[in-house]
């Protein structure tokens, strides 16, 4: 038995939407399952806890990528398959796994059972699965999930949530110390940390980030008057911000950031908490479909 977990609002109702269209199938296709609805942030992840020990084949999420984050922490290191139906505004999970976007090709990716592991990052009692941020881009992820517009405006919704941030953010410092080498870095407006090349609606912010070889990848971005960060800005759509002077790219299994002011930190575009931040890479450790 499939288990599906919905946010009904991802995608300004798209995941209801989906999910209608999901059910339908399901019964077409005469597969086994059960559905259930969060109506709150965390519920998702509760859901999918009460699956553990139960005899069933996957937890599937059919939302955004919050949506993917709290089902996936539920279930790392469970052995639990987890699925994704994609339905939220940027989709960037479903990008990095290659699934695909259109629900019915993406339920029939689920029902052919081909499970791979993938790596996750511990940063306390959570779990990052893909990607995560500090500072700038923590604060523009704070500012979409408050927004009025995110849900109108699809993965257009970071753009205009950039726009905004960009008024009143101001560059911090920060000390970044990555499998014990320490360096301390001026003026830094964001520190990336991802497990996938994309964030952000398809931004490709670490190129060459792999979820499944051992490693994080982090992409620094300092010492940029604010006119600069606006220039550079669209290059991150294609990869192109890798070679500018300012953007420093590391590999590491555990990465510790401390910084003055305190900065905001999203995982998976989900708001934790602040600096200090200490991550360590978990591999294999998540089973997805």
């Amino acid at each position: 038995m499939y288990v599906f977990i919905v946010n009904p609002v991802s995608g300004n109702g798209r995941g209801r939407r989906v999910w209608s269209r999901v059910e339908g199938w399901l019964t077409q296709y005469q597969t086994p399952y059960q559905v259930h609805f969060t109506n709150a942030p965390g519920q998702a992840v509760e859901l999918a806890r009460s699956m553990i020990g139960r005899d069933i084949q996957a937890v599937v999420a059919v939302g955004g990528d919050g949506t993917v984050h709290e089902v996936g922490n539920a279930l790392v290191d469970t052995g639990i398959p987890l699925g994704y139906i994609p339905a939220g505004s940027g989709n960037d999970f479903a990008q990095a796994q290659g699934i695909p976007l259109h629900p019915k090709q993406a339920l029939h990716r689920v029902l052919r059972n081909q499970m791979k592991q993938m790596d996750t990052a511990r940063i306390g009692a959570r779990s990052l699965i893909g990607f995560g941020g500090i500072g700038f881009d923590g604060q523009v992820a704070k500012a979409v999930n408050q927004s009025s517009f995110s849900r109108r405006l699809g993965r257009f919704a970071y753009l205009l949530g950039f726009l905004q941030t960009l008024k009143q953010y101001r560059p911090a410092r920060v000390t970044l110390t990555t499998d014990g080498m320490e360096q301390v870095f001026e003026q830094v407006w964001l520190v990336a940390i991802c497990n996938q090349p994309n964030y952000g609606g398809g931004m490709q912010i670490c190129p060459g980030a792999r979820h499944d070889d051992g490693l994080l990848n982090l992409c620094c971005v300092h010492g940029l008057s604010k006119g600069g960060l606006i220039k550079l800005f669209p290059s991150v759509y294609k990869g192109r911000h890798t070679s500018h002077p300012s953007v420093l790219l590391l590999k590491g299994r555990r990465i510790t950031l401390r910084s003055d002011p305190p900065l905001v930190i999203h995982t998976d575009g989900e708001i934790i908490g602040e600096t200090p931040l200490s991550i360590e890479i978990h591999p294999r450790s998540l089973a997805v479909l």
